[in-house]
């Protein structure tokens, strides 16, 4: 899991961006959690040990995961759930072309 975070910080890097502590633990809880949850799962598993974290905190790392490639945004008639999909294939991406 380090390697993935590792990528991503320097994937990060090159569009000019930083993986800030609270993307990074964002980002952690995904690569944990196979069951896409919700930004507010996210935001509730994460107060505890942050507590100055912010939903709109985690909206807005979830959007830019999404925006990046490397998280999927599932909309469903409750709720919009978010899944990790970093593998090999996903951290090899030119990110600037996504930007």
């Amino acid at each position: 899991m380090e390697q993935q975070i590792s990528s991503v910080t320097q994937q990060v890097k090159h569009l000019g961006k930083r993986l800030t502590v609270q993307r990074r633990a964002v980002l952690l809880y995904l690569l944990a959690d196979v069951n896409c949850p919700t930004a507010k799962d996210v935001y509730i598993a994460l107060k505890a040990d942050m507590p100055n974290i912010t939903l709109s905190t985690v909206y807005t790392a979830l959007r830019f995961f999404v925006k990046i490639g490397i998280v999927r945004e599932h909309a469903t008639s409750s709720a919009t759930r978010f899944e990790c999909v970093i593998s090999p294939a996903a951290l090899d991406l030119d990110l600037r072309k996504v930007m």
